[in-house]
Formats: structure tokens, C-alpha cells, sequence
């Protein structure tokens, strides 16, 4: 009998399709207050940007002298960054304006009254209604602002009061959980029955160091998540104790390591309060010996998403950061914005992925949660029909992220028995009902599954060449996957036949399959909460940089993962072995076509889900057990 979620299970309310709604303008609750300070994040354009890709080929090349050589902040700056006397200049032209200025490695943090902002950019500024915060407000321009003349004559980017807005991939796909009621109808996954299906290396299993012996449980490696919430430690404590650890371990439950509030942050209880605590759990669950640390931004627009990744490329403590949130890339694009051009956007935040690279950061994105179509079409924003149209999310589009896609996971069930053994997995997408998006009215073709397809902006990276993908022009997501489940209540197509989520009702795109998965987490616990079941690549994303970090404690950073994770698939299809680093050739439908798209390449699931212990350069691991045993505490 294999694991699933019975469509009576789903207890959550109707939400948008997450990653389509970056192209709407939100909703003015009023004018911002002329006297009350605002930040401005300002990106300045790379110098020797030729150079510095030459140099990040050399720096993950292993037969190349200068392989992991990583850069310090201070070294990148002095190669790369915009020249000290023009940033001076800049500098010194903005506080003649009255603007504070903090200057990092290639941007500017600037803060001024709104009535300062406004005189100087040439725009309104408003209060617009957001649900990623706790405060469920946050700052937009009326118009696109027009740049200082000082600003303006060095290229620079105005990352700040953009219309565009991320959102969470996360969402709850059942009501509380009994958690004694493991393998019922509410039944799903644990951290620790992820770990053994997906082959985690044994909790006890021993390596060496630079000399020292230590747990392979993620010790010395420093990973993040950047949310847009504070978390609950008690939360983490939660899933700990209900799995028994301390008691398995004679240790204590691991806690973070630190929890930063970028620009004040943005709270407990907003609409990112249930993603934040998937992240932190998932990651330090999955990596239980290494240093957790969120970085809490005021919410998911533009300049508080690149003021986070600033804050984590400049104090260069994380190894590898973790992002749950999206949007869509063609909401940047002229169509979707009146004519206005906002990809330079997404190109100023390459540029400092770029040197998250070379400081051998690694960064991780979910690929999104509506499958083959992520955004709405372009005419639906102008009064016309909406129907969803193919597109993927940002920033797991980039080709500097790593964009985690994944599955629905059925693994052995035994009554009586914890075991969770990888049984199969596959990728039928969920069609969806029309529904309506910004008030504007309904939108069809909507479907549930991984974010997968074609960047519209970044042409294909050499690491995609060493597989077989479905495009050889444009950069291609998802790059890797995880467990991910399915059958968002609400929006999902039933079937007549079965009465339940199954990938549609034709045989191409799974028409009886209905095996879905989800994860279990704890959100809010003692505090009118409980267990959850939640569904999106919000789960995938965490759950790989957890498994990461195993790699990162063994060899130290490794920058752009993509070229290790896709070399690995290359030498996956040389040896020709099967399931060697990765479960590959996956079935499934994402809305567009076959997931299975090569024998190195699925749609959902990148170059595959992993074999973590043979991933992570640990074969020789005992694999982890049952969950609640000393193998898998």
C-alpha cells in the first residue's frame, strides 16, 4: 500500500497561482506619510563582467589551479566592483541631497524621508496592501521613478518601489494533524521518513575533516533561508520532539544559529509566517549539525528581496542560502507593464549572484508550484480572457540558482512499521478550475506541479549542455528535485471518475494516477497550532540545502552547484548505471508536455531527485533507517 492524500483531507482556502500574481499592480490603501524614512536599495553595474565569468569558469573547473580559490567581498570589489571615486562621487551627491548612504561591494543603501524619495526620483509614493508580511503594507511608486542625474550617469538600477512582488510557494494541504495518526487518511511525510526514502546518509556516520573526525550531519557548514517573517523556535523544537530525537540521540534538539532582521524585518504572523517555518525546518532537520541562519526581510518586493541577498553576500558567513519565494519572469517584461522595461531588475540581481559565485555562495530557489504555465497572458492585465500561458519563476530562472523543482513521493507502507522506503515517484500536474486573479476575473489552464521550462531572458549555461534537456537556446528549470506533492484543495480539477486530483483526465497526463504526497510541519506550536500538511516547492528547495550541506562539510563551498549537480548527471549517463546520484526519467505531465524527457532530463525534476549519500561523495555511508532509530533519528 503506498502512501497518498485523500482529497477529504484538504482543508485550505483558495489561493492564487502563486507566481502568477507578480504581474498585478496591488491594491492603494493610501499615500505614504511624507515625514516617515524609507529605505532605497540602488544596484551600480559590474566592472570586467567578461573577467569575472572567465574567472568563475576557473573557479569550478577542479583540474584548474584557481578551483575554489573564493574571493573575499573585499577582494571581488577590488576586481569588479564599481570604481571607490565613483562611488564616492555618487555618494557624496546623494547626502548633498539629505540621503543617508551605507555603501557595499557594488550597491547603495540609501534612507530619506518619503518627501525626499519623491523629489528625487520624481514619483509618488504609496501604501499598497501585501500579504507577505506581518504588517500587510509596503511601499510602491505610482510610476517608474526617474533615476538622479548622478545615479543616472554611472547606469544605475533602482531596485526599490517596482510594482513586481514575489510570493511564497507554500501551500497547506491539510488541516491540523493527529500526530500519533501517521499513516491515516491526513498521513504524510516527516523529515525523517524524507531522509530514508531519499537515501540521507546514516545519522551516525562518521568523516574526516581537515583531521578531525565528526558526524556527517552538516557540521561546519553555515546555510540560510531569506523569508520575509521571523519563526518560532519552538516550532523547530516541535518536529524534534515528535520524532523523538533527544531521546534517540542523548543530544539536544538542534536550534539556529542566528536570525537576522534585514531593514527591521517583518514580523511574526504575516503571510510568510507558515513558509518561514518549512524553511527552518526543513534545513536544519536535514542537516542537524550545521549553522542555520534566516535572514528576515520586510517583505517580497524588489528591494527588500535585494537587500537581503546584499546583507548575505557582503557579511559572507552562509555557504548556501535557501529562497521559497517567486515570481513570474515575463511580469518584467514591457507587456505586462504598460510598456515599461523592468528586466533590468533581474539583471542587476544576476550581477550580485555573480558575486555570491565567486565568494563561493551557493544559491537555491523553488522553480514554482504552477507547473508548465506560471504566468497569466499579458492581455488578461488589459480587460482581455485570461488564460495562463507558459513561463517560470524568478529567481530560480537565473542560471547563477539553483531552481529546485519535484515529485509527488510514494514510498513502502507497512502496518506497524515506520519504514519509509523509496517505492517511486512521478509528476502529473493537477489541472485547475478557472479562478479569479486580482479581481479581474477568471483565468483558465491553470495547473499544479513543479515550475519547469524556458527562461525568456538567459540564454543557456554550458553546465546545461553536459544533459539532454527540451531547449537548447534558453536556460531550462527546474535543475534538481524533491518531494514536492500535489492536489491543491480549492483549485483542482476532480476527476469524475476517481473523485480526486490524478493529472487530468486523458492517459497522457496521468488520467488514474492519483498518488500525491506532502510534507508534515509544525506552525505555531502552543500557540493555537499544530502539525500541518503543506504542498509546493517551498518544501523541495529547504529539503535539498539541507542535503547540501552534507556536501559543503566535506568539500567546503561550492558556488554555483549546478555545474557539480549536472556533471554528476553526465557521468550518471556515462557509467550507465541507473540511479547512481539520481532517480531520473520520472513520468509526468506539466501542463505543456511529458515530464520524461530524456534519459538525463525530466521536465519536473531537473537532472533527477537525489541519492543523497552517493551525491554528497558518502557511498560508502550506511543509508539512513527507520525513522526514530540512531541511523535516522
Amino acid at each position: 500500500m503506498k502512501k497518498h492524500l485523500l482529497a477529504a483531507g484538504f482543508g485550505c482556502c483558495v489561493l492564487m497561482s502563486l507566481a502568477a500574481q507578480a504581474a498585478a499592480t496591488p491594491a492603494i490603501i493610501g499615500k505614504a506619510d511624507e515625514a516617515s524614512t524609507v529605505s532605497v536599495e540602488v544596484a551600480l553595474p559590474l566592472r570586467n563582467v567578461d573577467e569575472l565569468k572567465a574567472l568563475l569558469v576557473q573557479l569550478h573547473d577542479p583540474a584548474s589551479p584557481q578551483y575554489h580559490q573564493w574571493l573575499t567581498p573585499a577582494q571581488f570589489g577590488l576586481r569588479f566592483g564599481p570604481d571607490g571615486a565613483t562611488v564616492a562621487k555618487v555618494t557624496k551627491a546623494l547626502q548633498a541631497r539629505g540621503f543617508e548612504v551605507t555603501t557595499h561591494t557594488r550597491s547603495l543603501h540609501l534612507r530619506g524621508t518619503v518627501n525626499l524619495v519623491e523629489r528625487s526620483f520624481g514619483a509618488h509614493l504609496n501604501l499598497v496592501h501585501t500579504d507577505n508580511n506581518a504588517k500587510h503594507l509596503r511601499v510602491m511608486a505610482d510610476r517608474q521613478p526617474r533615476l538622479p542625474a548622478e545615479l543616472a550617469a554611472v547606469g544605475a538600477t533602482l531596485m526599490s518601489f517596482g510594482p513586481q512582488e514575489a510570493h511564497v510557494m507554500a501551500r497547506q494541504a491539510t488541516g491540523k494533524i493527529n500526530p500519533q495518526n501517521r499513516y491515516g487518511a491526513d498521513g504524510g511525510y516527516w523529515y525523517d521518513d524524507l531522509k530514508q526514502a531519499y537515501s540521507y546518509p546514516a545519522w551516525n556516520t562518521m568523516v574526516t575533516v581537515g583531521g578531525t573526525s565528526q558526524r556527517l550531519d552538516g557540521t561546519g557548514a553555515t546555510i540560510g533561508v531569506l523569508m520575509s517573517s521571523d519563526y518560532l523556535p519552538a516550532d523547530v523544537q516541535a518536529v524534534f520532539d515528535n520524532e523523538g530525537f533527544a531521546t534517540t540521540t542523548g543530544l539536544p534538539d538542534p536550534t539556529l544559529a542566528g536570525d537576522v532582521a534585514v531593514d527591521g524585518g517583518a514580523g511574526l504572523y504575516g503571510g510568510a509566517f507558515a513558509e518561514v517555518s518549512i524553511d527552518t525546518q526543513s534545513e536544519i532537520t536535514n542537516a542537524p549539525g550545521a549553522n542555520v541562519v534566516l535572514y528576515d526581510i520586510p517583505d517580497l518586493s524588489d528591494g527588500s528581496i535585494f537587500a537581503g541577498y546584499v546583507t548575505i553576500v557582503e557579511y559572507n558567513q552562509v555557504d548556501l542560502v535557501s529562497a521559497s519565494f517567486g515570481g513570474c519572469e515575463l511580469g518584467y517584461f514591457p507587456a505586462y507593464n504598460g510598456g515599461v522595461n523592468y528586466t533590468g531588475v533581474l539583471k542587476a540581481l544576476d550581477e550580485l549572484f555573480l558575486q555570491g559565485n565567486a565568494q563561493g555562495i551557493s544559491f537555491l530557489a523553488s522553480s514554482g508550484d504552477s507547473a508548465g504555465k506560471e504566468c497569466p497572458n499579458a492581455g488578461y492585465l488589459y480587460g482581455k480572457p485570461g488564460v495562463f500561458v507558459k513561463g517560470i519563476s524568478y529567481p530560480a530562472a537565473d542560471p547563477n540558482v539553483t531552481a529546485v523543482g519535484g515529485t509527488n513521493l510514494q514510498t513502502v507502507t507497512i502496518p506497524g512499521s515506520l519504514d519509509s522506503a523509496y517505492a517511486s515517484e512521478n509528476a502529473w500536474s493537477d489541472p485547475e478550475i478557472p479562478y479569479n486573479l486580482y479581481g479581474l476575473g477568471n483565468v483558465s489552464g491553470g495547473v499544479w506541479g513543479a515550475g519547469s521550462g524556458s527562461s525568456a531572458l538567459w540564454a543557456a549555461p554550458s553546465y546545461q549542455s553536459l544533459v539532454t534537456t527540451n531547449d537548447t537556446k534558453w536556460r531550462t528549470v527546474p535543475d534538481v528535485g524533491m518531494m514536492v506533492g500535489g492536489c491543491p484543495g480549492g483549485i483542482s480539477k476532480i476527476n469524475p471518475k476517481t473523485h480526486f486530483c490524478d493529472g487530468g483526465n486523458k492517459p497522457n497526463n496521468g488520467d488514474g494516477n492519483a498518488d500525491r504526497s506532502y510534507g508534515v510541519f509544525s506552525i505555531a506550536a502552543g500557540q493555537g497550532g499544530g502539525f500541518y500538511g503543506y504542498i509546493g516547492t517551498s518544501l523541495s528547495s529547504p529539503e535539498f540545502a539541507g542535503a547540501m550541506a552534507l556536501l559543503i562539510e566535506q568539500k567546503g563551498r561550492m558556488g554555483n552547484l549546478n555545474t557539480y549537480l549536472y556533471q554528476k548527471a553526465a557521468e550518471q549517463a556515462k557509467s550507465g548505471k541507473a540511479d547512481e546520484y539520481y532517480h531520473t526519467q520520472t513520468p509526468g505531465f506539466n501542463g505543456v508536455a511529458q515530464s520524461d524527457f530524456s534519459p538525463t532530463y525530466d521536465l519536473s525534476t531537473g537532472v533527477g531527485t537525489p541519492i543523497v549519500k552517493n551525491l554528497v561523495g558518502a557511498r560508502s555511508a550506511q543509508p539512513a533507517g527507520l525513522p526514530q532509530t540512531i541511523t535516522n533519528p
